[in-house]
């Protein structure tokens, strides 16, 4: 079965690691539905409390530019991609993935835990070679099988 997704660990450390992780995706030309996120903005040395995102939906280089000008903690965070004007709905389960309208599903789990999933299987491979260029550790690509047999879980 095909590869639909790359799973790897990130630093489990503040910084800006959502704009590193959209840099390989063409994240300006998607609307991006912000769903279900613990951020903890960084100001100084001290956590504040405010949220990184002040709207659920945000032009790519609106996501971009927030998750690049700011430092933060991520706990955990789900992003959905959609062409701009697509019908925009939460996405769970895989088969829901590949039923909706959705181009791109990241989520970021457990404070450093990635996966990425998308309809083009080109852009799998190259964010798959892009996460071993950065260095992040456990590197993999998700099967279509794992993610129907529910060995790979979305939420």
């Amino acid at each position: 079965m095909k590869n639909k997704g790359v799973s790897f660990q990130i630093p489990n450390e503040y910084g800006n690691y959502l704009s590193y992780l959209l840099e390989p995706l063409p994240y300006s030309d998607y609307q991006w539905l912000i769903d279900y996120d613990e951020i903890h903005l960084l100001h100084g040395n001290e956590f504040i409390n405010q949220p990184l995102f002040n709207d659920n939906l945000l032009t790519g280089n609106e996501l971009y530019n927030i998750a690049k000008d700011n430092k933060y903690y991520m706990v955990f965070v789900t992003l959905m991609a959609f062409n701009k004007g697509e019908t925009i709905q939460h996405i769970t389960n895989y088969k829901e993935f590949i039923d909706s309208k959705c181009k791109i599903f990241l989520t970021v789990y457990d404070c450093s835990g990635v996966i990425i999933l998308s309809k083009d299987i080109q852009l799998i491979s190259m964010i798959y070679s892009y996460a071993l260029s950065k260095g992040y550790e456990n590197v993999n690509y998700i099967s279509e099988k794992e993610l129907i047999e529910g060995i790979c879980r979305l939420s």
